[in-house]
């Protein structure tokens, strides 16, 4: 690696925003970092579009390596991170003490590190497994009652490791066969503590972390007893690397469909080439059956919500045939959400992938078995994330689920319905193209909404929604799991949601909007947000129809709007000027808007709604 000392600023900043830092050891990360903090007020004056965040970081180690090493990897991920770092051994005093610098800090994020030497009571040996569980149940509950104190005093999503069994088999083979054993009761306190966790808590896999890693590298007793550092230092990158994707991702930056190219990377051999039956997806050869074994890969990330797209050089009526005919293929073409086979430079088709599904390009994740075309991605489009394929096609499942581009804090109901639902759109163009006019269209689409208060049980798709939409958003403001109970439970906030269906297929909860009751009777849009499944639905104008009557009941004459632009919420623009809003104010690109209730006219739309009760 370059000398980091000779090294321009210019040239520190295109290291992190690509990412190729990823790739490097973690002493010469640190050494980028070191780096970074002397650049750093200049960095971020240079990219006004990062998200800043506050992150705390504590545990019952030596944090100091990690908090350095994470910096570069939140800037790499859009965030401008303030750091707030406990000192060695001041978890319990910063959790439990109200004047802590950690509650005077306000956190957005508390990333706390676990680890096997944190707990003081273990089974005694043969205990029978009741004694087991119930000396689990009160180390689960024990540590449950911390974090619920945290909770009512702190707003903070909490990302807390879960324990990494360590590499130390005192039982010999026994340890896997008496449940008194330290290792079975460590894994019984993970299983427990996942089950019983409140949903501000969004475990760290660090067993499976370790476990891939290797456990004899993962731990260094020697790092510990000299510094008290958790794990050794070439697994920082790692756990660095984790805590960043789901950062990014509690900020709305979340990687949606994954973008695959055909030629030896879904098969072996080229359809255009060698014919249907000259591709290799044999069950009965090594190479067919790697590459059956991606595919099946495929449509588990399907299946767990992520659309899958083709982005391919290649005839599309031949490149379809696969898909239709061949005996062994397992991903049919109703599995891809978008399906682009020709002879444009790839870079072109990924921008109309990204159109035709609505999504931003940052969205995108790129596989394509060529290092050539993947470079020119790499160059053309910065925003695509691009995926270092191995030559062996063997390697291609453990290449993808090793990036962690999917990464996610949550899965909801409508994530895994989503691509049932891409692929009743070929049946939504149908129809369209059958249809007299847009209004027309519309109609035939046979919509039905639901539209009311949110309900306990939909609060985490409803959050998620909020937390993950960018583009029909009108504020951008994200909230945490703890802020969004707080919202619930505030009699002058309403959260308001629709949940949407048509002939084909039931969209579910798409639409999310958090009023507050203000002084002198108005009411306050404080986020509106709406999936880009629905958009051009009319479904903003049924809604406007229920903040009316939600303005109402609370008693306002007067309903203000906020329009906040950003990077990618341009669609919005005009959102509140089109349902009949009067601009009030303008002050650098923000706008304000008022609508009088009292004069308002209800807006017409071809959905038939529900509304539900307040």
């Amino acid at each position: 690696m370059t000398d980091l000392i000779q090294i321009k600023f210019s040239d520190i900043e295109q290291t992190i925003f690509s990412g190729s830092f990823f790739q490097w050891n973690a002493s010469d990360i640190l050494s980028l970092s070191r780096k970074l903090m002397k650049q750093e007020t200049q960095l971020q004056k240079n990219h006004p579009e990062l998200h800043p965040l506050k992150i705390a970081i504590s545990g019952t180690c030596n944090t100091q390596y990690l908090t350095r090493i994470l910096r570069p990897y939140l800037y790499a991920f859009g965030i401008q991170p303030l750091f707030y770092e406990s000192v060695y051994g001041g978890l319990m005093n910063d959790l439990m003490n109200l004047e802590s610098d950690l509650y005077r800090f306000q956190p957005d994020v508390f990333i706390v590190l676990r680890q096997y030497r944190d707990l003081e009571a273990y089974p005694e040996l043969l205990s029978p497994m009741d004694a087991v569980n119930d000396l689990a149940e009160r180390e689960v509950q024990s540590q449950l009652a911390l974090w619920q104190f945290f909770h009512k005093h702190s707003s903070a999503q909490v990302f807390l490791t879960n324990i990494a069994v360590p590499n130390r088999h005192v039982l010999g083979n026994l340890e896997a066969n008496l449940v008194s054993s330290r290792n079975t009761y460590l894994r019984m306190v993970n299983d427990r503590f996942l089950r019983e966790k409140p949903s501000f808590i969004h475990l760290i896999d660090q067993e499976a972390m370790s476990a891939d890693f290797g456990k004899d590298r993962w731990f260094d007793d020697s790092a510990w007893f000299i510094s008290k550092q958790p794990f050794c230092m070439d697994a920082l990158p790692v756990m660095a690397l984790s805590l960043s994707r789901l950062t990014a991702a509690l900020t709305g930056k979340m990687k949606k469909c994954l973008v695959l190219d055909l030629d030896n990377t879904l098969w072996g051999g080229v359809i255009g080439d060698d014919g249907l039956e000259g591709i290799n997806l044999d069950p009965n050869h090594a190479i067919g059956e790697a590459y059956l074994d991606f595919q099946h890969t495929l449509k588990r990330y399907q299946e767990r919500g992520v659309l899958l797209a083709v982005c391919s050089k290649n005839d599309q009526t031949i490149a379809e045939q696969v898909f239709l005919s061949h005996p062994y293929c397992y991903l049919k073409l109703q599995d891809f959400a978008a399906f682009t086979a020709n002879w444009n430079n790839k870079a072109d088709n990924l921008r109309h992938i990204a159109q035709q599904l609505n999504i931003g390009l940052d969205s995108l994740v790129f596989f394509d078995d060529n290092p050539a075309e993947r470079e020119i991605v790499r160059s053309m489009l910065p925003e695509v994330a691009v995926l270092d394929v191995p030559a062996d096609p063997a390697q291609f499942s453990v290449a993808l689920d090793k990036a962690g581009y999917f990464d996610w804090l949550q899965l909801s109901k409508e994530d895994l319905s989503r691509a049932q639902s891409y692929a009743a759109d070929q049946e939504r163009i149908r129809l369209s193209e059958s249809s007299v006019d847009y209004d027309a269209y519309l109609a035939a689409l046979e919509m039905d909404a639901r539209i009311g208060r949110v309900s306990r049980s939909e609060t985490e798709r409803f959050t998620q929604l909020i937390n993950k939409t960018n583009q029909f958003n009108l504020r951008t403001v994200r909230y945490s799991e703890a802020e969004m109970d707080r919202l619930l439970n505030d009699e002058a906030v309403y959260p308001l949601r629709a949940i949407l269906a048509d002939k084909f297929s039931n969209y579910g909860l798409i639409s999310a909007c958090i009023l507050r009751k203000q002084e002198e009777k108005r009411l306050w849009i404080e986020s509106w947000v709406m999936s880009c499944r629905v958009f051009k639905r009319d479904l903003e104008k049924a809604m406007l129809n229920h903040i009316v009557a939600v303005a109402k009941n609370f008693g306002c004459a007067e309903i203000l709007g906020e329009y906040i632009p950003t990077a990618k919420n341009g669609y919005v623009a005009n959102l509140l000027d089109d349902l009949g809003f009067d601009l009030i104010a303008e002050e650098n690109g923000t706008r304000r808007y008022s609508l009088s209730v009292s004069s308002y006219v209800p807006c017409e739309t071809k959905i038939h709604v529900t509304e539900e009760t307040m």
